[in-house]
């Protein structure tokens, strides 16, 4: 067991390094930077690398296609400006990303370095990247990520960098360009401290195709959203389930927020299943959902009984049947939504995706309204707009005001086109240009 962060860093390293037979070491000397060490890495070379005696690197790579972290190269100024922008944007989304200069030139004036994202557990590679692109596009225009093709091997965080004539150590930063160490050692606890929820990449089974144009993603059956593709597992993933299941029950704290900020960031809507479940309720009664019997109770069909019990009130409903108890010995009851749970013997679930369909339906089409009219999308739709979404809008309404410019389309205001900008889009611009002056590293 480690007692100290160097040595459980040092832990952390190996398994960041995976276990391929080979690994690399950086050369103060001769013409190579790097030579090849024919041997799995050992806590042994990790400790030395956080010390500053030795300088490893590996390929990230795990059996099965699996990986422990991410990591993705610049060597020139605007890559490094990329990097920059990409961890804000993965900060903003859950990450907790890394930002590694590399000492090759002056400190001030660096010409580039790398960005890490290090899991609390092993996650799907090609996943990974793919959500990281997602929320951060800037990830895709750059030459060199790993884990790569081949057996392309990156230097690990934390250590020196070494070559003849320059011996300094590779500093880390958070997204907020805030120095967090200066030395191996000083990078162990931020190694340590600094790594993004396994479960923020989205799960590998049980999902659906996402509804068309990308507008949201289905509710998997936790009821959090998730991304959709398909993919065959391989099948060693099997023996990771236990383990991915347990770090997403621990993730559940998130709940709401996470869905908010997973699917913000490139679908036109956002909304949790709370939200969801609001929308619907405020938009349906239960009466409408369960007709009052000649008694005036409702008719619990899902539970077959021939006598109504169902009491129906203004704010929901109580099943009075002397077998509607839960667990918990209160009736059971509920709002509308749960209701319509009842009455259509669904899994909710499945009722919830297919809510969330209407609601897209519905939003979407008062979305595109709006913007060929010139006007702001209706507030109870601007409340579920993502910023994807407002890219949508802004894009369909400089359409129609290009439209009504060109050939005078009847219903078209040239003058108002471009005026209902969001605030907290155009404050969003702000924020993004001071960060990028202040992380000019």
């Amino acid at each position: 067991m480690s007692h100290t962060p160097l040595d459980a860093a040092a832990v952390l390293l190996v398994q960041i390094a995976g276990p391929e037979p080979v690994h690399i070491e950086m050369s103060a000397r001769g013409p190579k930077k790097y030579y090849d060490v024919h041997r799995p890495l050992t806590e042994r070379d990790t400790c030395a690398h956080l010390l500053g005696r030795k300088t490893c690197g590996a390929t990230l790579r795990h059996p099965g296609g699996m990986t422990r972290a991410l990591c993705y190269d610049a060597d020139t100024p605007d890559d490094w400006q990329r990097l920059v922008e990409a961890a804000w944007k993965l900060s903003e989304q859950g990450y907790r990303p890394l930002l590694e200069v590399s000492p090759a030139q002056d400190d001030r004036h660096a010409g580039g370095g790398h960005l890490w994202i290090i899991y609390t557990g092993l996650v799907c590679a090609v996943w990974a990247q793919r959500d990281a692109a997602q929320v951060a596009p800037q990830l895709s225009h750059l030459k060199e990520c790993w884990p790569g093709p081949g057996g392309q091997k990156v230097r690990l965080p934390g250590g020196l960098y070494i070559q003849p004539g320059r011996r300094a150590w590779c500093k880390l930063y958070d997204a907020q360009g805030k120095q967090l160490s200066g030395d191996g050692p000083g990078a162990a606890r931020v190694l340590l401290d600094w790594q993004t929820l396994a479960a923020i990449v989205p799960a590998l089974s049980g999902t659906e195709p996402v509804g068309d144009a990308g507008e949201f993603a289905a509710l998997p059956n936790n009821g959090v959203g998730q991304r959709s593709e398909s993919t065959t597992l391989p099948d060693h993933h099997k023996q990771e389930a236990a383990g991915k299941e347990q770090r997403v029950t621990q993730a559940t704290a998130w709940g709401d927020q996470r869905w908010q900020q997973k699917y913000g960031r490139f679908l036109w809507f956002q909304f949790t299943p709370v939200q969801l479940a609001t929308w619907y309720n405020e938009r349906h009664q239960v009466e409408d959902i369960l007709p009052l019997e000649k008694n005036g109770m409702g008719l619990a069909s899902w539970r077959s009984e021939r006598t109504a019990s169902v009491g129906l009130r203004q704010d929901g409903w109580v099943d009075f049947g002397a077998s509607a108890r839960r667990h918990d010995g209160k009736q059971d009851g509920g709002d509308a939504l749960e209701l319509t749970v009842r009455v259509t013997q669904e899994a909710k679930p499945e009722v919830m995706r297919q809510l969330a369909r209407q609601l897209v339906r519905e939003a979407r089409e008062a979305m595109e309204r709006a913007a060929w009219a010139g006007e702001p999308p209706p507030a109870w739709v601007q409340a579920f707009m993502s910023p994807a979404g407002w890219q949508r809008y802004r894009a369909l309404r400089a359409e129609a005001a290009h439209a009504a410019h060109t050939w005078g389309v009847a219903g078209f205001s040239t003058s108002s086109a471009h005026t209902q900008i969001s605030t907290a889009e155009t404050n969003q611009g702000l924020d993004s240009h001071k960060y990028r002056r202040k992380l000019h590293l």
